[in-house]
C-alpha cells in the first residue's frame, strides 16, 4: 500500500491475523512518511492522516457512523479490520462503504499447504500437518503457538489449547456461554440460546451473531478442534456453571421437542446427568441401527439411569462388542423377569456360538426350557441343529407363542424350521423354506447364533448349490452397511470360501491387519485360518500351509465343534494328510462323526466331510481309508433330488480319481467327473483332476485333451470371477506353486474377453517364439539349462527366462504340468 488515498477492509475472526495484517499496513504507511491515527478523529482533526483501526466491531454506533462518513471521502485513507458481524447496522454501513473501492480481505483458517510451508520454514517435518489441523483448526494464532512449542520441544496441541484459552478469557460471560452451547451442536439458533440462557430474543440474536463472527464455530473446522474449544470453554466458565448451562439447554430442548440425537449424545457424553435425558436416549435407541443404538444405550447409562440392559447387550453384540455383551447377558441370567432371562439366554448363546462354544449355547437353552418369544425360540432351534440335538430344536419350536405374528417373527421361525429340515428332509425342501424366510429378515437388529444369510449359504454350500450361496452372501455383503460388526467378517469369509472352492485363490482370503487377526472370535478365527490353509495348499506353498494349519489347529483345540464348522474341519483334515499329521485330527474327526450320528447321519451335512475324507485318503496314499467315504458318497447318491445329484458327482469324481492315480485314465470318465465337480462349484478340484489325468496318461493325445479340459474349466471360472459383483479381497497368499506340492492347478488371473478368444483360437505351439520352441524341445530331452545354453549359444540364465515365459504362455502352474503340456503339443504338432 502506498501513500495514495484509499480504503481497505480486513474481515476475520478471533486469531485470524487481523492485527498482524494491520501492523503490516502501519509499517508501510510509516515507511512512506504518512501520519496515522488508530482511532476515529474528531471533526477537523488531522485531515491528512491515514486512519487505521483494528477490531472496529468494538466501536460505538456513533464512532462507526463517523468513520463511515470519513470512509466516504475519496481524499482519506481508511483501513479497518473487524469481525464479520451480520446484525450490527452501524458496522454494516461501514463495511459497505469500505467495500465500494476494494473487495474486503477475508482472513480464513490456514490450509494444509500453508501449514506445511510454515512447518518447513520452522524446520519441522510435514508429518505434523494433520495433528496441527486437528489441534488448531488452522487458526493462525494457534498454528504459530503450536509451531513455537514444536521448536522448543513442547507439546504443540497443548500449546495451542493454552493460547486459545488465553484469548477466550477476554470475552464476556454471555458470549462464553453462547460459544459453550454452540460448540455442542451447530444446529442451535438464537431461540435455543435465548431459552437456555434465559435472555430476551434480541440479546440472544446479538450473542449468536458474535459467536459466529468469532470464526470459532465454522463448519470447515476440524471436529477435534471443536471438542478442544468446548474443553477450553468448560475450564473457563467452571464446572458448576458448565453443568447448569447445559442442563438448562437440555430442559429447554425437551420442552420445545427440538432435542436432536447428536445433541442428546453430546450432553450425555459431556457428563450431563438427568433422568429425562436418559429416558430420551433409551427411546431413541429402540428404533436406531445397532451401532447407533449401542452408543445411545451407553450414553443413557452415563446420563444417570441404567438402561434396559438386555437392549444394551443386544446392541453391543450386534456391533461386535461380544465380550461386554456376554458379560451383561451373564448378569441378566439371574434376573427376576422371565422375559429378561429369555433374552439374556438368546444373547449369551449367540455370543457363545460366535466364540466357538456351541455346547455352552445348547446348555443355556436346555436350562431355559421352551420360551414363547419367537426370536428366542428360533435361536434355540438353530443352536439345537448346530449341536445335532434335534429334540432341543423341536422343543424350542413347539413352545406356545402368544406374540403377534409379525413378519420378522415369522422370518426367524421360518429360518429355524428350515434349518431343522436339513436334518431329515431333502435338500430342496429345506432350501425352499430357508429362501422363503430369508426375504423377510431385513431390518432385524437382534443378535442371533448366526445370520440368516450365513445359515442359508452354509446349507447351500453343503448341498452343492454354490450359485445360490454366492448370490445370498454377496447380497448380504452389499447391503451390510456399517452395522455388520457381528456378521460382517463372517459373510466375507463365506464368500472367500466359495471363491476358494471355485479356484479364485487370489481373491479368496479377506485382507486383515494384524490387530484384526488378533481380535478374531473363535468362529471367525477357525474359518479364517482354515481358508488360509486351503489357499496355501492349493497354491502349493508348503511353508504357508504349515504355518496356517498349525494356527488353525490351535483354534480348533479350543473349539466346541458343531455341524456349522464341518467345512473348515474337512479342509484341515485334507491339509493334515498333506502334512502327514493325521493323528492330530483323530479326536476332532471322531467328535464330528459323533455329531453326525447323533443327528441321524443327515446326508446334507455329511457329504462334504466324506468328500474331504476321500481327498485325505488319496493324499495319505491309503486306499483303505478312502473306501468308507466313497461308500458313504455312493449311498448318499441314491437320495432324491438335487442333493443326490451332488453326491453322485462326488462319488463319480472319487472313483475317477482313484483310477487316474492308478494310471487308468479314461478320458470320457474324467471329463464327466471334472465337469460334474465344476457344476457344483468345485472348479479347483475339477481342474486338478483333469491335470492329474494328463500327467498320468501315457497317451499324448489323451494328455492334451485333459489339459485342454483343465484350461476350459479355468476359463469358465475366470469368466465367473469377472462377473462377480462383490469387490474382491486383497491377495493374501502367493499363487506361485512350490516344487513338490500336491497340486497341479490354480486359477489364472482373469483375462479380457478378447484376450481369451485370441488365446483359444491360436494353437498353443504356435504361440511360442522360434527360440522358445527350440528351448522347449531341448527341455523335453531332459537337458540341463547349462547344456541348453551351450547348444544355443546363450547363457543358462537366459534359458531359465525362456522356460518361465513358456510356462506363462501355456498357462502351466508347475514345471511338471508344463512338461506334460509340451509333450502333448508335440504329439498334436506331429
Amino acid at each position: 500500500m502506498t501513500a495514495a488515498a484509499g480504503t481497505s477492509l480486513v474481515l476475520g475472526g478471533i486469531g485470524s491475523g487481523k492485527t498482524t495484517a494491520l501492523e503490516a499496513v502501519r509499517n508501510t504507511l510509516r515507511a512512506n512518511g504518512t501520519t496515522m491515527l488508530a482511532r476515529v478523529p474528531k471533526p477537523g482533526e488531522a485531515p491528512e492522516a491515514a486512519i487505521v483501526i483494528d477490531d472496529a466491531q468494538l466501536l460505538s454506533p456513533a464512532e462507526l457512523d463517523a468513520l463511515t462518513e470519513l470512509a466516504g471521502d475519496p481524499a482519506r485513507t481508511v483501513v479497518v479490520s473487524a469481525e464479520p458481524l451480520a446484525h450490527e447496522p452501524a458496522l454494516n454501513a461501514l463495511t459497505t462503504t469500505l467495500s465500494r473501492q476494494h473487495p474486503p480481505i477475508q482472513l480464513a483458517p490456514m490450509t494444509p499447504r500453508e501449514i506445511n510451508e510454515a512447518l518447513g520454514r520452522a524446520g519441522v517435518p510435514g508429518t505434523q500437518v494433520p495433528a496441527l489441523i486437528a489441534g488448531t483448526g488452522g487458526i493462525p494464532l494457534l498454528v504459530y503457538s503450536a509451531l513455537s512449542a514444536l521448536a522448543s520441544g513442547a507439546d504443540p496441541v497443548r500449546a495451542a489449547s493454552v493460547a486459545l484459552s488465553e484469548r477466550l478469557r477476554r470475552l464476556d460471560e454471555h458470549l462464553l456461554d453462547t460459544l459453550l452451547l454452540c460448540s455442542l451442536s451447530p444446529e442451535l439458533g438464537p431461540d435455543d440460546i435465548a431459552a437456555a440462557l434465559q435472555l430476551p430474543g434480541d440479546d440472544a440474536a446479538v450473542l449468536m451473531d458474535r459467536a459466529r463472527a468469532s470464526g470459532l464455530l465454522s463448519a470447515s473446522l476440524h471436529p477435534r478442534f471443536i471438542d478442544t474449544l468446548h474443553r477450553c470453554l468448560t475450564r473457563l466458565v467452571g464446572a458448576a456453571r458448565h453443568r447448569e448451562t447445559e442442563c438448562r439447554l437440555l430442559r429447554s430442548q425437551i420442552e420445545s421437542v427440538t432435542l436432536s440425537t447428536e445433541l442428546a449424545l453430546k450432553l450425555a457424553e459431556h457428563g450431563t446427568v438427568d433422568d429425562l435425558l436418559a429416558a430420551d436416549l433409551i427411546h431413541r435407541a429402540g428404533s436406531a441401527a445397532p451401532r447407533q443404538a449401542a452408543r445411545l444405550y451407553r450414553a443413557a447409562a452415563r446420563a444417570g439411569t441404567a438402561p434396559a440392559d438386555v437392549h444394551l447387550a443386544d446392541a453391543l453384540a450386534v456391533t461386535g462388542d461380544c465380550a461386554t455383551a456376554g458379560a451383561l447377558a451373564d448378569e441378566l441370567l439371574t434376573a427376576d423377569d422371565v422375559a429378561v432371562r429369555a433374552q439374556a439366554v438368546r444373547i449369551a448363546a449367540s455370543v457363545a456360538m460366535h466364540d466357538g462354544a456351541a455346547a455352552h449355547a445348547a446348555d443355556l437353552f436346555r436350562w431355559l426350557g421352551p420360551d414363547a418369544d419367537p426370536f428366542v425360540a428360533a435361536a434355540g432351534a438353530v443352536v439345537g441343529v448346530a449341536t445335532a440335538d434335534a429334540d432341543l430344536a423341536r422343543a424350542c419350536l413347539q413352545a406356545e407363542n402368544s406374540n403377534p405374528p409379525t413378519s420378522s417373527a415369522r422370518a426367524a421361525r421360518g429360518m429355524a424350521e428350515g434349518m431343522l429340515l436339513t436334518l431329515d428332509q431333502p435338500f430342496a425342501v429345506a432350501m425352499a423354506r430357508l429362501t422363503q424366510a430369508l426375504g423377510s429378515t431385513n431390518g432385524v437388529h437382534s443378535v442371533a447364533p448366526d445370520s440368516p444369510a450365513a445359515l442359508l449359504s452354509l446349507v447351500a454350500l453343503h448341498g452343492g448349490d454354490a450359485v445360490r450361496a454366492r448370490s445370498v452372501i454377496g447380497r448380504a455383503i452389499r447391503t451390510g452397511g456399517g452395522d455388520a460388526g457381528f456378521t460382517g467378517l463372517r459373510h466375507r469369509l463365506l464368500l472367500g470360501w466359495i471363491r476358494m472352492l471355485d479356484g479364485q485363490l487370489d481373491s479368496a482370503v479377506p485382507a486383515l491387519g494384524a490387530p484384526e487377526v488378533a481380535d478374531l472370535h473363535r468362529r471367525d478365527a477357525l474359518w479364517f485360518t482354515a481358508l488360509q490353509t486351503a489357499v496355501a495348499r492349493r497354491s502349493g506353498d508348503t511353508g504357508a500351509l504349515q504355518k496356517h494349519w498349525y494356527a488353525a489347529m490351535e483354534v480348533l483345540a479350543e473349539y466346541s465343534l458343531d455341524l456349522f464348522a464341518l467345512l473348515p474341519l474337512g479342509e484341515l483334515w485334507v491339509a493334515a494328510a498333506r502334512l502327514q499329521q493325521l493323528d492330530q485330527l483323530r479326536q476332532p474327526l471322531a467328535e464330528a462323526f459323533g455329531l453326525l450320528r447323533a443327528a441321524g447321519n443327515p446326508t446334507l451335512w455329511a457329504v462334504p466331510l466324506h468328500w474331504a475324507g476321500v481327498h485325505a485318503g488319496i493324499l495319505a496314499n491309503a486306499p483303505e481309508a478312502v473306501a468308507p467315504h466313497g461308500q458313504a458318497l455312493a449311498a448318499a447318491s441314491r437320495a432324491e433330488g438335487a442333493h443326490g445329484a451332488y453326491a453322485t458327482a462326488l462319488a463319480a469324481a472319487g472313483r475317477a480319481w482313484l483310477r487316474v492315480l492308478a494310471d487308468g485314465v479314461d478320458a470320457a470318465e474324467v471329463t464327466a467327473a471334472a465337469r460334474g465337480l465344476a457344476r457344483f462349484g468345485l472348479t479347483w478340484d475339477a481342474t486338478r483332476l483333469a491335470s492329474q489325468a494328463a500327467l498320468h496318461s501315457a497317451d499324448g493325445r489323451i494328455s492334451g485333451a485333459m489339459l485342454q479340459l483343465a484350461r476350459d474349466l479355468k476359463q469358465d471360472a475366470a469368466l465367473e470371477a469377472a462377473a462377480d459383483p462383490i469387490e474382491p479381497a486383497a491377495p493374501a497368499i502367493p499363487r506361485e506353486p512350490v516344487a513338490g506340492a500336491d497340486v497341479r492347478n490354480t486359477t489364472p488371473p482373469p483375462a479380457s474377453g478378447d484376450a481369451r478368444a485370441t488365446a483359444a483360437a491360436t494353437p498353443a505351439w504356435t504361440r511360442l517364439s522360434d527360440r522358445e520352441r527350440e528351448v522347449a524341445e531341448l527341455v523335453l530331452q531332459g537337458m540341463p539349462y547349462r547344456d541348453i545354453g551351450a547348444r544355443l549359444l546363450i547363457s543358462a540364465k537366459t534359458v531359465e527366462h525362456h522356460v518361465a515365459r513358456i510356462r506363462r504362455r501355456l498357462g502351466a502352474e508347475s514345471r511338471s504340468e508344463m512338461l506334460s503340456m509340451l509333450r502333448a503339443l508335440l504329439v498334436e504338432k506331429a
